[in-house]
């Protein structure tokens, strides 16, 4: 036999394989299943479905945009951080106090070496 016909006998038999095969058959549930399984909601479902609803969300955008607006013009804001650094400004003025950062000491440190 040649590699033709061996490949032919084998398309052969896979040919009448195939028809001697039957149509799959699903569990008769299943299509009812699938279809309440769509139709029930749960819960994000639900919330998602409410907070999309365009009065709710306006709403919601207007709430939000109402805060910031009263959180960055309240003037009372402003005097308390204005008064807050009136008083730390007065204790180191008081106890003479000088603050290194981090940064300032690692300068220090680069430009002594650089300086050797």
């Amino acid at each position: 036999m040649t590699n033709k016909e061996q490949i032919q006998q084998e398309i052969e038999r896979t040919l009448l394989s195939l028809d001697e095969t039957k149509r799959a058959e699903a569990n008769p549930f299943l299509f009812t299943r699938i279809m309440a399984r769509m139709q029930r909601q749960n819960g994000w479902e639900k919330i998602t479905s409410f907070i999309s609803r365009p009065a709710i969300a306006l709403s919601a955008l207007i709430v939000v945009m109402g805060v910031n607006a009263l959180v960055i013009f309240n003037p009372g804001t402003r005097e308390t951080s204005q008064t807050e650094s009136i008083a730390v400004s007065g204790i180191t003025d008081e106890y003479n106090m000088t603050f290194a950062t981090i940064s300032d000491y690692e300068n220090t440190e680069e430009n002594e070496l650089y300086q050797k």
